[in-house]
């Protein structure tokens, strides 16, 4: 079985869609994953299948915790300012 870079792009706008519907932000990074996957099947078209989908669920958690990172609360400071 065969996997062409479009498919991977038409799974990227499926996710996305999906997250139109959701708005938590798991599906867009999903689907930014399989995008980027994607584009590499593009460049190199003989990545093997198993890579693509290593690939993609690596790329996947990658960005999700790099969102989880960043929508971290930032601790709130006390409202002294400090003199220098």
């Amino acid at each position: 079985m065969d996997i062409v870079f479009w498919q991977w792009w038409v799974l990227a706008g499926l996710l996305i869609i999906l997250e139109l519907a959701s708005s938590r932000f798991f599906f867009l990074w999903l689907g930014f994953a399989a995008a980027a996957v994607g584009f590499l099947l593009l460049v190199f078209p003989s990545v093997p299948l198993g890579a693509q989908c290593m690939l993609f669920g690596g790329l996947s958690i990658v960005a999700l915790i790099a969102w989880r990172h960043y929508r971290r609360p930032v601790p709130a400071r006390s409202g002294r300012k400090h003199s220098h």
